[in-house]
């Protein structure tokens, strides 16, 4: 507070600045100049400072302005073109912060002084550093996130969905943090339910204890695959049956019945069963599978940048809390006997039609079951204020009847705290790595195109290091920022002959900007005192406009958090780059060792600042060497 007390007093501003209630001057720059607008607004039209503080928005583009009052907001019922003529004779002339504004529809379109920008953003982003871009609010304070991301099925291989939720998910436990919350990470596997069994048939079938020892995961993969062939035909009869069924409208279900009553239906369920019950020899081959498979996970994650704080998983949850939550929705009156199924029909407790089964006519538990028995059990351990599952889209219908069962069982306030974040399926990954891959083999594939990077790049690729020696840094970089490149509902591309690139906004590019920043800096002090002269220069357009988006990054932290599309983020560095490209003198492409005036070096190092924050939220691990006094840390998520 004292610097920017210290800062304001120099423009001539006064201070302690006006009281507004929302305003996070001490983490926002933007909030600023939002605060004394708001005092020059509501003295214009006389109305509360936190009337006019709220009509004030960030514009989110430089050229449509700095920030932008909303009119019908700041006098609602009035006609705009007359509160902007009322403001524009009242708006000061001299003021320190602004430019005499617009106006453009219903908006009041505001500017601010490239002068003011230099002297308060420079000391602002230098004396928070790693923690600019962080709105530590008092509202998010000791509140609990729980997110549960990436679960794959230990069964099958690594999807593309999975891929994306690892990603996604990491990055929304960053942006929570960033916030202010306490953040638990749960990685709930596929660990349980019929396809384990269904292995244990194929590995009683196919499974070789050398091939097992030789290659584990992927020698299950292998006998999976094959007695998933096996069993197609079984599938194929008994969804016939089913939809003759439905077909006729008549309660045929004795030949579906029938048909799941022998061969792999019925080895498949008996051994299920058996698991269940606790039996010895399964429960043996289960823990095996699933310990082999985190092994396998925990590698390829801690090559990502990612971890965990819990891996847990459909096999942890409890029996007795599975009976707890039966219990409840017999005795409210919410599920009824089918067939010999347990079931809910969802229309009855204000759901779509549909019907969801508990447990099914084998008596074994269903995914629903378990997963609201896992709700239960998680709000006890963790006692936490929000739940989000990032999930594919395809899992749409299972939150929607989780959430309305824990609403029908009279627990809707702990329902209100659940959100399910979606994005989209669908994804080419399967397509371009083939059967049978292991997690390490999506990013083995993202390493190997890095090879492509022609020899157009070789100037960039000597700038952040030799190809041998950052292979796997460029890679990851690419792959993460292609990943969240990518908005939620989007198609998955993992195209990774697109990755080897520096094309602006890509993983390698940002890397690129960082190294050669870093490079600049190297020797300059770019915590001199800067002289008039400095602060003239860094007022000048191209070095204004760069400030005037770094003004903007807690403003992207903030939408990012509130929308959870890290795309934006993606968008503002790439902005952020294409700015600075505009700022670098001449002789700085071609000669690393030029001479950085103490103007210059406080800029790079606030861009350093901006650029590297907002890396390392998207999960990207700076691949240059540290400045002095500015040592990496490991980026996780």
């Amino acid at each position: 507070m004292e610097t920017l007390k210290n800062a304001l007093s120099a423009l001539n501003l006064n201070v302690p600045m006006p009281g507004v209630n929302n305003a996070e001057v001490l983490a926002n720059p933007l909030d600023v100049y939002r605060t004394y607008l708001a005092e020059v607004l509501a003295g214009a039209v006389d109305c509360d400072i936190n009337v006019a503080y709220k009509s004030i928005q960030w514009p989110n583009n430089i050229f449509n302005g700095d920030l932008a009052v909303i009119l019908p907001k700041l006098q609602p019922g009035a006609k705009a073109e007359e509160v902007a003529v009322g403001l524009m004779k009242k708006f000061p002339i001299d003021h320190p912060l602004f430019i005499l504004p617009f106006l453009e529809g219903v908006h009041f379109r505001v500017f601010v002084k490239p002068e003011s920008l230099t002297r308060l953003l420079l000391p602002y982003i230098s004396s928070r550093k790693d923690a600019y871009g962080s709105i530590l609010s008092s509202s998010h304070a000791c509140k609990k996130l729980v997110v549960e991301f990436s679960s794959p099925n230990i069964t099958s291989e690594f999807q593309g969905k999975h891929l994306r939720s690892t990603i996604i998910g990491a990055c929304i436990g960053r942006l929570y943090e960033a916030m202010g919350w306490d953040v638990t990470r749960i990685n709930y596997l596929g660990d349980w339910g019929k396809p384990i069994a269904l292995l244990y048939v194929g590995w009683s079938k196919y499974g070789s204890e050398e091939a097992y020892d030789e290659d584990p995961v992927g020698h299950l993969l292998e006998v999976y695959h094959k007695i998933e062939e096996d069993f197609k035909p079984e599938q194929a009869a008994s969804k016939a049956a089913r939809d003759e069924m439905a077909k006729e409208g008549e309660d045929k279900g004795e030949a579906q019945a029938e048909i799941e009553s022998k061969g792999i239906f019925a080895e498949r369920n008996e051994a299920f069963k058996k698991l269940e019950e606790g039996d010895e020899k399964l429960v043996a081959f289960w823990k095996r599978v699933r310990d082999a498979n985190i092994d396998n996970y925990t590698r390829f994650y801690e090559r990502l940048g990612v971890r965990f704080d819990e891996y847990s998983g459909e096999s942890q949850i409890k029996p007795e809390t599975m009976v707890e939550v039966e219990q409840m929705l017999k005795e409210k009156g919410i599920s009824e006997e089918s067939g010999g199924s347990q079931i809910i029909h969802m229309q009855n407790i204000g759901a779509k039609a549909g019907t969801a089964i508990i447990r099914d006519r084998s008596g074994s538990s269903t995914y629903l079951l378990r997963d609201l028995a896992a709700v239960l059990e998680r709000s006890r351990k963790y006692p936490f204020d929000k739940m989000v599952y990032v999930v594919a889209s395809d899992n749409s219908v299972h939150f929607t009847q989780l959430i309305k069962v824990l609403e029908a069982m009279d627990m809707k306030e702990l329902a209100n705290k659940l959100q399910h974040v979606k994005f989209s399926e669908v994804s080419r990954m399967a397509t371009t790595l083939g059967r049978g891959y292991k997690p390490q083999g999506i990013l083995d594939a993202c390493e190997e195109a890095m090879t492509a990077l022609s020899e157009a790049d070789a100037e960039k690729l000597e700038v952040v290091g030799g190809l041998d020696d950052v292979r796997e840094g460029l890679a990851t970089s690419s792959l993460l920022v292609q990943e969240l490149s990518t908005r939620l509902t989007t198609t998955h591309a993992f195209d990774t002959s697109a990755m080897a690139s520096f094309k602006l906004g890509s993983g390698p590019d940002l890397q690129y900007w960082l190294a050669k920043l870093r490079r600049l800096l190297k020797g300059a002090d770019a915590a001199a005192e800067l002289s008039d002269e400095d602060y003239e220069v860094s007022a000048e357009e191209d070095p204004a406009n760069l400030l005037r988006i770094l003004a903007q990054y807690p403003e992207v932290v903030n939408a990012t958090y509130h929308s959870l599309e890290p795309a934006g983020v993606v968008t503002y560095l790439a902005s952020v780059t294409e700015q600075l490209a505009e700022c670098l003198p001449e002789e700085a492409d071609g000669d690393q060792d030029a001479k950085v005036t103490p103007g210059l070096a406080a800029l790079y190092e606030a861009t350093t600042v901006v650029l590297e924050n907002g890396m390392k939220l998207l999960g990207l691990a700076p691949i240059a060497q540290s400045l002095p006094g500015r040592a990496d840390t490991p980026v996780t998520g």
